[in-house]
């Protein structure tokens, strides 16, 4: 099931939608012909439609407190450990108990996504500024 996760995230994510941009951009440059020019406009019109709606998406406040929601714990158990356990485990004596593998992995695609999210508004944002320049 995380397998699953993590492959739907980089399938549809906003960072790989900015990759098939730049590609499709890269790809309209080097068309020869005028039907190959039509296809990359095209396919970079899908993308910018699937790229604005993520945006859009990203910015209701619903999603944002889903995704709060989802990070909280992780960003509970890594302060835990990190402070508490670690920082301060010589006058606290706190002990975590350890963490599956599965649930790892959960923490590593909870912080993945908000490196990954990050990175793409960026890479979104030099995507806009070269379209309307």
């Amino acid at each position: 099931m995380l397998a699953g996760i993590a492959a739907w995230l980089a399938k549809v994510g906003i960072g790989t939608i900015a990759n098939r941009l730049a590609a499709a951009y890269e790809a309209r440059e080097k068309a020869k012909s005028d039907k190959e020019k039509i296809a990359a406009d095209e396919r970079i019109k899908t993308l910018q439609a699937r790229r604005d709606v993520l945006i859009a998406e990203a910015g209701n406040r619903v999603n944002g407190w889903i995704r709060a929601a989802l990070a909280m714990p992780v960003a509970i158990i890594l302060w835990k450990v990190f402070v508490y356990d670690k920082a301060l485990g010589q006058w606290t004596h706190g002990t975590t108990d350890a963490l599956s593998p599965e649930l790892w992995h959960v923490v590593m695609i909870v912080i993945g996504f908000y490196f990954l999210a990050d990175a793409a508004s960026n890479v979104t944002r030099i995507i806009k500024r070269r379209g309307s320049g």
